[in-house]
């Protein structure tokens, strides 16, 4: 059974969260055809988030991301991310 585990900004919209989930679980299966995934969703305020030292709470990029959260911004740019050696930035 994969175990995935995706860190996340609070406030993502419970639709967009079942989006994310659904997608990244297919996504999953078609590369190991193992089943039975489970996903925690663990969500981490900006200001408790920090990149090269700074802040996240302070990255004008991340501020802007956030404010964009209620029509699913965030969820896209993470299943962006999920492909390999790739990075959400």
């Amino acid at each position: 059974m994969p175990v995935l585990y995706i860190d996340a900004p609070p406030r993502i919209r419970p639709e967009a969260k079942r989006k994310l989930m659904e997608k990244i679980t297919a996504t999953d299966d078609e590369a190991y055809h193992i089943g039975d995934t489970l996903i925690f969703l663990r969500e981490y305020p900006a200001e408790n988030v920090a990149m090269d030292g700074r802040l996240q709470s302070e990255n004008p990029k991340i501020l802007e991301a956030l404010k964009k959260i209620g029509a699913g911004a965030w969820v896209r740019i993470i299943v962006r991310s999920v492909g390999p050696y790739e990075r959400p930035y």
